[in-house]
């Protein structure tokens, strides 16, 4: 099963968005994929949806954010980040979604952040966009659905 992390502004997109494409990635997980967080990660994805302006414009109740955090927690498998290096010099805190995706050996890392984008790939682990996330999961599942056929 391949093993991904997803970046704070993908789970802040699949909460203010239900029918997006990272809202999309969070509902396939986790018969198609092994989720991996840290409380950092969490931690950042609570600090941006309490931001005023994003309350003003996509108000989210108390419950609902709860629901969304116990939903990502129960979903995912927490990685402690002990080594963290100075990979992203322009934006410092993204080195540590990359290094929550070293050390739990992520195949991928989604993102919409083009300093992950850029960097394309870091120590076997590709940086791709929801939408790429989805096509892969997307062409392994028709692979083990005609595996199972034949």
């Amino acid at each position: 099963m391949i093993k991904a992390v997803l970046d704070t502004n993908v789970l802040v997109s699949a909460i203010l968005r239900p029918l997006g494409k990272p809202a999309q990635i969070i509902e396939q997980q986790p018969s198609r994929f092994e989720f991996f967080l840290s409380e950092t990660i969490l931690d950042e994805t609570w600090e941006v949806l309490q931001r005023k302006r994003i309350q003003k414009k996509d108000p989210i109740t108390n419950q609902a954010l709860e629901a969304f955090f116990v939903r990502l927690r129960n979903a995912s498998i927490m990685v402690i980040v002990v080594d963290v290096e100075n990979i992203i010099t322009e934006d410092p805190p993204d080195n540590i979604v990359l290094a929550c995706a070293v050390q739990s050996n992520a195949d991928y890392l989604v993102s919409g952040n083009l300093h992950f984008l850029n960097l394309k790939e870091y120590r076997n682990i590709k940086m791709v966009t929801p939408a790429q996330f989805l096509e892969i999961l997307r062409a392994i599942s028709n692979t083990t659905q005609g595996a199972e056929l034949a």
